[in-house]
């Protein structure tokens, strides 16, 4: 868990949520209205750490991703502890389905802030996307969530998930 020290900067990655110490992450994407189990909803995992002192920067350790199964359950795989410092490393979990809201165990969405308790639950609600609202502002809460990690060459299942392939002629 992160020094209390660490919990008090609104910086992204900073805390550690508390199942970290597994090593698999293991939860259920549920849609928050019906609770029924959502397939196929991408998992970024990204770890970072915090380097220097007073002029500290984030330092990305690694990346995974994954998808839910058909129950809406994944298993994401943590990094080896051996690649994390004790302070400051950060664990940002961020679940994507089209047609719901991101969830980030780091930030809501709306009210964009941090989360008090970022450690992942057993049972992760996705709220749908409401009518009207802005894809612009998603996309940057997603891309903050995740520290810009969307790329097709490191995270590819994110990427095809915001990144719909264009129609063909």
């Amino acid at each position: 868990m992160a020094t209390g020290w660490a919990c008090l900067f609104p910086l992204l990655f900073v805390v550690v949520g508390a199942g970290c110490s597994a090593a698999t992450i293991r939860a259920r994407v549920l849609d928050a209205q019906t609770r029924e189990p959502l397939a196929q909803a991408v998992v970024l995992g990204v770890w970072t750490t915090v380097s220097g002192g007073w002029l500290y920067h984030h330092e990305l350790v690694g990346v995974r991703e994954t998808e839910t199964d058909g129950d809406g359950r994944f298993e994401l795989e943590r990094l080896p502890s051996s690649g994390l410092k004790d302070e400051g490393d950060g664990q940002a979990i961020t679940v994507y389905k089209a047609g719901y809201i991101a969830w980030s165990n780091i930030y809501l969405f709306h009210p964009s802030k941090l989360r008090e308790n970022q450690a992942v639950p057993a049972d992760i609600l996705l709220e749908r996307f409401p009518p009207g609202a802005s894809h612009e502002r998603h996309l940057d809460f997603i891309y903050s969530a995740t520290g810009g990690r969307d790329n097709p060459d490191t995270t590819p299942k994110f990427w095809k998930a915001l990144h719909p392939e264009p129609s063909k002629p």
